[in-house]
């Protein structure tokens, strides 16, 4: 079973990544049309008994699950998780008039 694990941070949907189970590599925030729309982390599973707090508001009710990192998609490696994020959010880095943009913020677990 692979090593890491992609989590998704968006307004309405949140995933809680103070988890001793986790590590957060990288953080990245993702950007369309120069609007923040959704925050990626790349986590290296420490703990496989690990389970991982996911929140929903939807219409003024907030839903909470706890859901265990295997049910998660893995991957063997740092630069495997990066491609699938990047395919993803579209990342075309040649494209200058690109409507989305991926900007990796400097503390991961920003």
């Amino acid at each position: 079973m692979g090593k890491y694990i992609l989590l998704t941070n968006k307004e309405t949907f949140q995933t809680d990544l103070s988890n001793d189970g986790l590590e957060i590599v990288e953080t990245y925030n993702f950007y369309f049309f120069e609007k923040l729309r959704a925050k990626y982390s790349i986590a290296k599973v420490v703990d496989e008994n690990a389970r991982i707090k996911m929140s929903e508001e939807y219409e003024g009710k907030e839903y909470v699950n706890h859901i265990r990192v295997k049910f998660f998609e893995r991957f063997e490696t740092i630069e495997e998780v990066r491609e699938e994020l990047y395919e993803i959010v579209d990342r075309d880095e040649t494209d200058p008039s690109a409507n989305s943009r991926l900007v990796k913020l400097e503390s991961a677990s920003a």
